[in-house]
């Protein structure tokens, strides 16, 4: 049997992961990828395969040394990626893969700067934040526009995440206001000679299924899967 195009891990702290990766799984199927789901990263990256597979990361998973609100679920909860395997996730895009990284992926793996280079932003414990969960106006770009079959404008519940520090080659295909500002909520970027698409929206299942949200996403991994890097 082939090995399936997308890979969702799916595994973390305080969300509804494994609704949130049915609806991704769902959206995926919708235009043709075969899909698994697993709660282990180890197990993800070995399941990938090709220059047209895609990882995508649906976690909370750090180390959660950050903050003493953290340190009773600690213990249970915080984790350090091994070097071995940020090696492999890394040769896997420079390579020709693909990889998403969808909402709280950007706060993954603190013991491994080099996943957020790779992605092209993230959370910075420093400065980043995001208004409690609620209302979001959110839009996309024309860039974003062109690889969605869904609205321009829409509006749902959901978290947005702010200053994200964005490298310079992201192309902003949408952003979002939570009543601070429109921040870019989604990007993408190459990566050596594989692709990287970053979605920091979708808390729960129903953001992955706002017919809007779905219709970007569904976008964005027909790009993920595709030949062509443009």
């Amino acid at each position: 049997m082939n090995e399936p195009p997308l890979v969702i891990y799916s595994d973390g702290y305080r969300h509804p992961f494994a609704e949130s990766s049915a609806a991704l799984a769902s959206i995926a199927q919708g235009i043709g990828l075969r899909t698994t789901v697993t709660a282990s990263i180890s197990e993800a990256i070995k399941l990938i395969s090709g220059r047209r597979s895609i990882l995508a990361v649906n976690a909370l998973r750090w180390s959660m040394t950050q903050a003493e609100r953290h340190a009773a679920d600690r213990a249970e909860w915080g984790v350090l990626l091994d070097d071995a395997d940020m090696a492999q996730i890394a040769g896997h895009v420079a390579g020709g893969g693909s990889l998403l990284a969808l909402h709280t992926a950007v706060i993954c793996w603190d013991n491994q700067p080099s996943w957020i280079d790779m992605l092209g932003g993230g959370w910075h414990w420093e400065h980043s934040f995001h208004p409690p969960l609620g209302a979001v106006t959110a839009g996309l770009t024309p860039a974003g526009a062109i690889i969605s079959k869904g609205k321009r404008c829409f509006t749902l519940a959901d978290e947005v995440y702010h200053n994200m520090g964005l490298a310079s080659d992201c192309e902003v295909l949408a952003s979002a206001d939570a009543g601070h500002g429109a921040v870019p909520v989604i990007w993408r970027r190459l990566h050596g000679t594989g692709k990287i698409a970053v979605d920091t929206l979708g808390h729960d299942g129903a953001s992955l299924q706002h017919p809007a949200h779905a219709a970007i996403l569904a976008g964005l991994l027909e790009w993920l899967h595709g030949d062509a890097a443009g």
